[in-house]
């Protein structure tokens, strides 16, 4: 098993910390709006690598972290907190505004079939942890205290850039920033924020009312729940700097190493022209405006077919061409599942083991699912001769199933193997949430009650929310 570690620019071998057991922390969003499709990549990647471990056999234990307080405009030390800024634009209180973003999370991930982490720890609930860090490094000499705020000492902090490649000469060379008075470093970073005038989000501490940084709330939240020192330390790749060099400094100045043996970044969502994703360029696009337009499940495994470190481009024709893929591999299960012949096929035999044994092969190569996927539809196009001439025997039949299904609980796309999924219940679903807004939008509430009851009968929950659009989740 090799994966690319981060810190080393290179590919390793995977040696877990614990035998037969992977500790995997995530980065997880900032819920000062809902996930968008950069994190849903993100974390589909995420849920893809932790869904293989278990099928080579370990015990996962995942921890994703939800920020809800601590992060700053620009992700900077100064400015105004971003939740802070959000909820007084949307005139709602800070903790109604995370509410309503953690749920719009949790409901985009699990309709994008990603499995719950283990924990899902947030900030807010680790205050006294983060306040008691920050005291030990300021005990240690680490940080200082100036006017309320905390900042580490990056002068102090041996081997700083070690991850990013930004080292503090690199920082220096030709670089011109605006340095607060009294800071004893332009790059030292604020592990405890005064609390601005207006913030709600404020906690006491030995250094006034504030909130802590972003940095250090990862820091202790994965060390709490994984120790200190675990296998993997993941993230987008716009997080490696500052974001996770800044935890390995915090975690050196807390008297540790560097917490995690591989670090793992995934690549950057691309427009289809290449460019980055954003709402000035009009380009932008929401979760739920692409699972509206093709589905969960073709999004999905337009996430799976790119390699989880590479760039991947998002548009109308990559989205058509896993709509397509998804249909070949539809088809193929189908026209397996009827009229095997009664003459067992060594031939597709073997090549079915030929398959399995280059799927874990790539798939034990850094996690490379493009290539795996070639190798599914390699397989699919050996075995649709004998597939549709029914030259094989229900052994076959049951034995490709088998692995199909097995690999299914990696890419969580193939419905077709699942007849209670086949149903397709989601478009069924989407149609009679159109007819019930209708009916509301008339005022006609005895109706729409009698769609709601027709959509629960279907095994969904339904969400109206207060922007006056409705959000459903399938059990």
């Amino acid at each position: 098993m090799q994966i690319y570690n981060t810190l080393t620019r290179e590919k390793q071998e995977f040696r877990p910390v614990t035998p037969n057991e992977v500790k995997m922390y995530v980065c997880g969003v900032t819920v000062y709006m809902p996930p968008h499709l950069g994190h849903a990549r993100t974390y589909v990647a995420y849920d893809v690598i932790k869904s293989y471990f278990e099928y080579l056999g370990y015990r996962v234990f995942y921890v994703r972290n939800i920020t809800d307080a601590g992060s700053i405009v620009g992700d900077a030390d100064q400015g105004e907190d971003k939740i802070q800024l959000r909820a007084n634009e949307m005139k709602v209180h800070p903790m109604e505004l995370i509410d309503i973003n953690i749920r719009a999370m949790w409901y985009y991930l699990d309709s994008l079939r990603c499995s719950r982490p283990n924990i899902s720890p947030r900030a807010t609930g680790h205050i006294i942890d983060i306040i008691e860090a920050v005291e030990d490094m300021i005990r240690r000499g680490y940080a200082y205290e100036l006017n309320g705020d905390v900042y580490c000492d990056v002068t102090k902090i041996r081997d700083y850039g070690i991850l990013s490649g930004n080292t503090l000469d690199a920082l220096n060379a030709g670089a011109r920033i605006e340095v607060k008075e009294g800071k004893h470093s332009p790059y030292d970073f604020t592990v405890w924020k005064k609390a601005q005038k207006n913030s709600v989000l404020r906690w006491n501490s030995p250094w006034g009312e504030g909130y802590p940084g972003w940095h250090i709330e990862c820091t202790v939240m994965s060390t709490k729940y994984l120790g200190d020192h675990f296998d993997i330390h993941g993230g987008g790749r716009d997080l490696a700097f500052p974001h996770h060099e800044n935890e390995i400094a915090q975690s050196k100045a807390l008297g540790h190493n560097t917490p995690a043996t591989y670090w793992v970044h995934t690549g950057m969502l691309l427009a289809e022209d290449g460019s980055k994703m954003s709402k000035s360029a009009g380009n932008y696009v929401t979760i739920e405006d692409a699972m509206n337009k093709y589905g969960a499940r073709a999004l999905r495994w337009f996430f799976v077919n790119g390699h989880y470190r590479s760039p991947i481009k998002y548009g109308d024709n990559v989205m058509e061409a896993s709509n397509a893929g998804l249909e070949r591999i539809d088809n193929f299960i189908f026209n397996l599942k009827n009229n095997p012949g009664i003459e067992y096929n060594a031939e597709l035999s073997t090549a079915l083991q030929t398959f399995k044994q280059r799927f874990e092969a790539e798939m034990s190569d850094d996690f490379n699912t493009p290539n795996a996927v070639a190798a599914l539809f390699d397989f699919m196009k050996m075995a649709n001769p004998i597939i549709t001439s029914h030259s094989y025997d229900v052994q076959n039949q049951r034995e490709i199933l088998e692995f199909l299904t097995k690999i299914n609980g990696i890419f969580k796309c193939f419905d077709s193997l699942d007849e209670k999924k086949a149903d397709d219940r989601e478009e069924i679903i989407k149609k009679l949430v159109e007819e019930r807004n209708a009916y509301r939008k008339a005022k006609d509430f005895a109706k729409a009650d009698e769609i709601k009851q027709k959509i629960l009968d279907l095994g969904a929950e339904i969400m109206d929310n207060k922007d006056g659009t409705t959000t459903f989740r399938l059990n």
